[in-house]
């Protein structure tokens, strides 16, 4: 029997070999599709995976240590930088002793005056100027951080050598015995696993419709000739074997070139920054496991889908001829789309932002699968209204078919229902998402970089010398450790330190700075309430949308933290001045420096700024080992990193949206290619009767869109509500569900209109099939 499906299948005419090519082809594209994410999904894995070295904890060091370094170890200084949006991650290293661990990337440690830089990096230093960023790491490079220091091939990171005197002088430095060798903190890791598993999902439904379509393909003409082989004696077993091997080498084939495809298309899906960033080539391939699932798991899936169109045939040799109508779809189908909603529902209630919303994703998944479910109930209903709405032969011909086998007219389209459901998701959360961000306030100050200066240590016994300071610690003239360690206030430069850093701000040219002074609470008469900082009217003029003074008043005392603290835009560029701020009316010029806020003229400006604060200005002490306070940076960069993981997350669904609606429209184009092979003895049959053919054109168009448009109606509706019910619950009270913008549309037109031009092309095998000259052999 095995044999015998071998020759039916490879040596059946031109019918057969279409059939199988057509199968084949969409089983290699479904394939090549499914190891793509997974391939993505293990790249993102190993990053996600990998030895975090700028995690490392060590022993923060005391006076003691710092008067006498050990013998062992070495001084670790981890913080991070920005140029021009893009993240630069910095360790300061030195080696008191011998036996100092070595960090991954490097085969030994930098020495004084000397840095190693990722290859990224090195080529962006050797063309930049280096007032806009090579001043910022003293010395010269000597060499290029390896990959496995690395998350990918554009990540920024450098390692500065240090004499040990030096850097242990400087504010966090610590005491490292060996870099942590365990992955780093997963903060949006199961987010991204979530998002992956989305779209593995939302990739895989559609996929296996489109295998399952592509094996029933011609499926009434394969029943008759398997119903011709049980009358002269097969057995159901027998033609069990013959289907099952007549789908298998089909699928086996398909799985072989998809692995093929996928393949050739291997580096330009590595180039790619699907997840913000860009992996190494090496990393963008599935596990070994996956190929081989693909060559086992598609076949044996189409065998099975293949063993269950033939239930008619098993019951007897008559089973094709005596077909009856299949019972009504009944409502009980959207039980399932019901308990979705109210999972979902229940996972919104039950969670927060901090854990962006992961206790709905099981509500979210039941309500695609109820979607798939609840799909034929729904055409048939549309077919019902149809009928009743329009009057022709061709709105008869096609309501009474979808009427007959609605189970069979939503298979086609079912795969562009789900891209529905998951783009209007997007596009009603994605901008609701970046509105918390990209608040009017913060739009405003895109050009505006803060800078606040965290708590210094206790002077050391020695003075250290200026030229002997690391970059991050020298101010100019006169930047002895002592007099960086006098400032009067917590958080803050001393008042002569803070001025002289001011007026060179300003002396940049293409800048203007606004200062933030700290309020000495305890000694201070003019300190009201919980004000900790002072700031004048004429700064706030400058920074208007921050708020304005009263009237007559020439500086006010500010509640600030979020201000100069938070790293969320949507909290950090509210107001913070009105009329009720107290005046205070002390000397400005007696006040501690807190933090400075400086608005430029340009990209390469402000480049400039940012080096001379990270050449002038203390760095900022970690909250905690191992954790680097934030770098200086403009609203505008912590806007778009506050939005780039909900643009992360759109690109992830639009890229799963597109390849759905690619899978879902070859699944359509099989499914109204087959359903006009195994109707070409009656719509030949309407045409030698005097049906015209445009008549026949339009029922085909009719079949498929019916039950599309119903669905997808649904569909759409149902995610731009859970959409709504997400805003509402995980957003800040106030916040604006977005409006489904024209680039929805468009997109989503865009693919229903694909969807009809692939009906489209197929017309013209209707006209070639159903030609009266095929009458006299039906």
């Amino acid at each position: 029997m095995v044999r015998l499906g071998l020759q039916l299948t490879l040596h059946s005419g031109r019918e057969a070999f279409t059939r199988l090519l057509l199968t084949t082809v969409a089983v290699a594209l479904g394939v090549a599709v499914l190891l793509g994410v997974f391939a993505e999904f293990h790249a993102f894995q190993r990053d996600a995976g990998r030895s975090c070295w700028e995690c490392t904890q060590g022993t923060a060091l005391t006076g003691r240590l710092t008067g006498r370094l050990p013998a062992r170890g070495e001084l670790w200084n981890y913080s991070v930088d920005f140029y021009q949006g893009r993240t630069i991650e910095r360790l300061d290293l030195a080696a008191p002793g011998s036996g100092a661990a070595v960090p991954p990337g490097v085969s030994r440690l930098p020495g004084p005056g000397q840095y190693y830089a990722s290859p990224a990096l090195a080529a962006l230093l050797r063309t930049v100027p280096r007032d806009e960023l090579g001043d910022r790491f003293p010395g010269t490079m000597a060499g290029v951080v390896g990959d496995a220091a690395l998350g990918g091939p554009d990540e920024l990171a450098v390692y500065v050598g240090y004499q040990p005197s030096a850097l242990a002088a400087v504010p966090g430095t610590q005491l490292v015995t060996r870099p942590q060798g365990t992955p780093g903190p997963a903060v949006f890791t199961p987010f991204f696993r979530y998002a992956f598993a989305v779209g593995v999902l939302a990739v895989l439904f559609p996929i296996l419709i489109l295998i399952g379509t592509a094996t029933r393909l011609a499926a009434a003409r394969r029943e008759e000739r398997f119903a011709a082989l049980r009358l002269v004696g097969a057995t159901p077993r027998d033609i069990n074997v013959i289907a099952s091997v007549d789908s298998v080498v089909s699928t086996f084939f398909g799985a072989v070139a998809g692995i093929g495809l996928f393949l050739a298309i291997r580096p330009a899906l590595a180039g790619a920054e699907l997840t913000g960033t860009r992996y190494f080539a090496a990393t963008v391939n599935p596990d070994a496991r996956v190929y081989l699932a693909m060559l086992v798991a598609v076949p044996a899936a189409s065998a099975l889908a293949a063993l269950a169109a033939l239930r008619r045939v098993r019951i007897s040799p008559l089973g094709v001829s005596r077909r009856t109508a299949p019972p009504p779809p009944s409502a009980r189908r959207l039980v399932m789309l019901g308990v979705g909603v109210v999972l979902f529902v229940a996972g919104l209630l039950a969670t927060n932002h901090k854990s962006i919303g992961t206790a709905a994703y099981p509500g979210l998944l039941i309500v695609m699968i109820g979607l798939v479910i609840a799909g034929p109930w729904l055409t048939a209903e549309a077919a019902r209204w149809c009928a009743r709405v329009f009057n022709g032969a061709s709105p008869l011909l096609a309501t009474r078919r979808l009427a007959d086998n609605p189970r069979a007219a939503f298979r086609a389209v079912r795969g562009l229902v789900l891209a529905v459901f998951l783009g209007t998701m997007v596009g009603a959360l994605v901008p609701s998402a970046e509105s918390l961000s990209a608040t009017p306030n913060a739009t405003a100050l895109n050009r505006v970089l803060l800078d606040a200066f965290a708590s210094i240590e206790p002077p050391t016994p020695a003075t250290v010398p200026c030229s002997a300071l690391p970059a991050g610690q020298r101010r100019g003239s006169g930047c002895a450790a002592t007099d960086l360690a006098a400032a009067e206030a917590q958080g803050a430069l001393t008042p002569s330190a803070g001025a002289a850093l001011a007026g060179e701000l300003a002396a940049l040219g293409g800048t203007a700075v606004y200062p933030f002074y700290a309020l000495p609470q305890a000694a201070d008469p003019n300190y009201q309430g919980n004000y900790t900082g002072v700031v004048s009217c004429s700064v706030m003029r400058g920074l208007a949308v921050l708020g304005q003074c009263g009237p007559g008043v020439a500086a006010v005392q500010v509640q600030d933290q979020s201000l100069l603290y938070s790293d969320n835009p949507h909290y950090s560029t509210e107001a913070i001045v009105d009329a009720s701020n107290p005046a205070y009316t002390g000397s400005l010029a007696a006040l501690p420096l807190q933090a400075v806020l400086v608005r430029v003229d340009s990209a390469a400006t402000l480049e400039r700024v940012r080096t001379f604060l990270a050449t002038r200005a203390p760095p900022q002490v970690s909250g905690g080992q191992g954790i680097a306070a934030t770098p200086p940076r403009t609203y505008g960069e912590a806007v778009a990193i506050r939005s780039g993981r909900a643009q992360v997350m759109q690109r992830l669904v639009y890229l799963a949206v597109a390849l759905t609606m690619l899978v879902a429209g070859c699944s359509l184009a099989v499914a109204v290619g087959g359903g006009l092979a195994d109707r070409r003895r009656p719509f030949t049959l309407l045409r030698v009767s005097g049906t015209p053919v445009r008549t026949l054109y339009r029922v085909v168009i009719l079949e498929a869109a019916v039950p599309l448009a119903a669905a997808t109606v649904v569909a759409a509706a149902l995610a731009y509500g859970m959409s709504a019910l997400t805003v509402w619950r995980l957003a800040p009270p106030g916040t604006a569900i977005a409006q489904l913008s024209g680039v929805y549309y468009a997109t989503m037109g865009a693919g229903l209109a694909i969807a009809l031009v692939v009906i489209g092309v197929t017309l013209p095998l209707l006209n070639r099939m159903t030609g009266p000259d095929g009458a006299r052999f039906e």
